[in-house]
């Protein structure tokens, strides 16, 4: 920090020509008020010189304020002790160095309040006997709390006045903020702009190919683009734009840096007239710019100036966004088009050319690689031969030896059904045929033509229904009609519980003989014909599948997961004893090579052309 020159920028002179940061001004009455206190301290310590620096609240630059004597010039000891006191916030003392042939102390105190640094005091005096640096420091503290005092005045302005500003911003924007239509909010924007800020006219422009059009002018339904007025409207929009920040006149024009003669001419087509043109920016680019004028006996204040460049940072963007949702949708796309491709074609937006690029040769590779083409179908296993076990007769189980899941061989006793009914039917007619026997004997004895007969024919009686038993007395055996295994069929549990004939008690299929049930889905069934050859792989053997072909296609429909799917039947085309009747899993059926766009994109395909039929006029 240069101390000195902070401190010398006033020399010869009674008022402070720097002026500070914002937050550290000093008003021309505060500045007399400090001074006739640096006087004062000056008088109290017999000190040959007083200054005051004040500045941010501990970032500084800390400027002079207030000197005693007025024509008194700093020297290199007294900015030496302002820049110990700067830097370690405490009272400092520097001793022995020579000012002007006498040698001369200087005495540093900050000036803190709340441990927050707003500038520092400091006193230079001659060397002498009976100096008291201890009661100097004393001295200073006792006067501080006038310029603390200042300080909180000072603070307290700038945040009424903050608020002010905050308020008449917000009342400015609310009005625009409500309306939903950009030209309706442009019209109510100039209008409240005007009256609030007793303006005789406001106008806001849109740039546009490097040209500004004025929109919208302040109470007034409609103009003409073409007037003279309105085009020099535009070229002070323009003036301003291109120099990228705002002219004001008539107190601009005596900047050589900026150039002002659109505005010139605007001031004197008429009658004098001060002007103000803002740009309007949206994501840091411009979009308009607004120009604000009235009577050249009232130009625009600092504040105001200020206000209107805090309001139109925030009119720019919330206009801009306005104006772009009102326009029409084939308008929206197109400038999204176009500003993609401007993104693209343009010199930025690397990532987006690389993504793009990848895409290209993603979709070039997919579109020019062919693999096999395949339709998903859930699968199950079942025998090619299903034979039933019914029961023979009505009855009772005597016993079961089978349970579903077991392997059997031809032959194999299954079950049994009480016999015992049978078996006293036969006893009977064992009883009945050796009673027609004697009876036989005993005509064939007294050579009774007709009773040799009628004997003979009971006994034939006898004889088959006693055949006839037999047989039934076999069938209560249930055998297995082929080496298989048992698919249906728990009696294990239901010894004793009565049969009818007919009923199905067991379901056995061969062990060597399957085929594939296949549930394809109703918008690949079209693809799907005899012949086409797939894989199968199964729940319980997920790391092996087996090759199939497909054979018959029903026409019955049916629902399984909520969807309408057709059964296929499948053979499979290689010998395996790892399979069992009722196993599930996945099928691919192979029906053709494609490209692997055209694959990934089947599904998406179909649905978009029902879609496109169920809304086709």
């Amino acid at each position: 920090m240069d101390t000195r020159a902070n401190l010398e920028e006033t020399a010869g002179s009674a008022e402070v020509a720097a002026e500070p940061a914002p937050g550290a001004a000093i008003e021309a009455e505060e500045r007399s008020a400090l001074t006739a206190w640096a006087d004062q301290l000056v008088r109290r310590l017999g000190a040959d010189m007083v200054v005051l620096a004040l500045g941010p609240r501990d970032t500084g630059p800390y400027r002079l304020a207030a000197r005693a004597p007025a024509t008194a010039e700093p020297g290199e000891g007294l900015a030496a002790a302002v820049d110990l006191a700067i830097a370690q916030r405490k009272p400092i003392v520097k001793s022995g160095y020579q000012e002007r042939g006498a040698t001369c102390c200087a005495v540093g105190v900050p000036v803190l309040r709340d441990g927050a640094l707003y500038g520092v005091v400091a006193v230079q005096l001659p060397v002498r006997a009976d100096l008291d640096l201890r009661r100097v420091v004393d001295e200073v503290k006792w006067a501080l709390p006038a310029i603390e005092l200042r300080l909180v005045v000072r603070e307290l302005s700038d945040g009424a006045l903050s608020q002010a500003r905050a308020r008449a911003a917000v009342e400015l924007l609310a009005n625009t903020l409500d309306e939903p239509r950009w030209s309706v909010a442009v019209a109510t924007c100039v209008t409240d702009f005007c009256d609030r800020l007793a303006c005789d006219r406001v106008s806001i422009g849109r740039r546009r190919l490097r040209r500004s059009k004025v929109v919208s002018l302040s109470h007034s339904g409609g103009f003409s683009r073409s007037s003279e007025l309105v085009q020099r409207i535009a070229d002070a929009m323009d003036e301003a734009i291109d120099q990228g920040g705002r002219i004001r006149m008539p107190e601009d024009d005596d900047d050589s840096l900026t150039l002002t003669a659109a505005h010139q001419e605007l001031i004197h087509s008429g009658t004098p007239r001060a002007v103000l043109t803002v740009p309007l920016r949206h994501n840091g680019r411009v979009t308009g710019a607004m120009v604000l004028e009235r009577g050249g006996n009232n130009p625009f204040r600092d504040e105001e100036v200020d206000l209107v460049e805090a309001v139109t940072g925030i009119l720019g963007p919330v206009l801009e966004e306005k104006r772009l949702n009102d326009r029409a949708l084939p308008v929206k796309a197109a400038a999204e088009i176009g500003r993609l491709g401007a993104a693209v074609l343009g010199p930025r937006k690397a990532g987006l050319k690389a993504v793009i690029l990848l895409a290209g040769a993603a979709l070039w590779f997919t579109w020019h690689t062919v693999a096999p083409f395949h339709i998903t179908a859930n699968a199950r296993v079942e025998g090619e031969i299903r034979r039933v076990v019914a029961s023979p007769l009505d009855g009772y189980v005597a016993s079961a030896a089978a349970i579903p899941g077991d392997i059997v061989a031809e032959g194999d006793i299954l079950a049994t059904l009480d016999d015992r009914d049978l078996r006293l039917e036969i006893a009977r007619w064992n009883t009945v045929r050796a009673q027609r026997q004697r009876e036989y004997e005993t005509a064939l004895a007294e050579r009774d033509r007709a009773a040799i007969g009628i004997a003979a024919t009971q006994i034939s009686q006898a004889d088959a229904e006693i055949a006839l038993l037999d047989e039934r007395l076999a069938r209560t055996r249930l055998r297995a009609p082929f080496d298989g295994v048992v698919l249906s069929g728990d009696l294990d549990q239901s010894v004793g519980a009565p049969v009818s004939r007919g009923q199905v008690l067991y379901e056995i299929a061969p062990l060597d003989a399957y085929r594939i049930v296949l549930s394809v889905d109703e918008r690949d069934l079209a693809l799907v014909e005899e012949g086409l050859e797939g894989r199968v792989i199964l729940t319980a053997l997920p790391g092996r599948t087996f090759g199939m072909e497909t054979g018959r296609v029903t026409s019955v429909a049916g629902v399984e997961d909520g969807r309408n799917v057709f059964r296929v039947d499948a053979e499979l085309t290689e010998q395996t004893d790892l399979l069992r009747p009722g196993m599930e899993g996945i099928a691919k059926i192979t029906v053709d090579e494609r490209p692997l766009l055209m694959i990934w994109t089947h599904g998406l395909r179909n649905w978009a052309r029902m879609a496109f039929w169920r809304w086709l006029p």
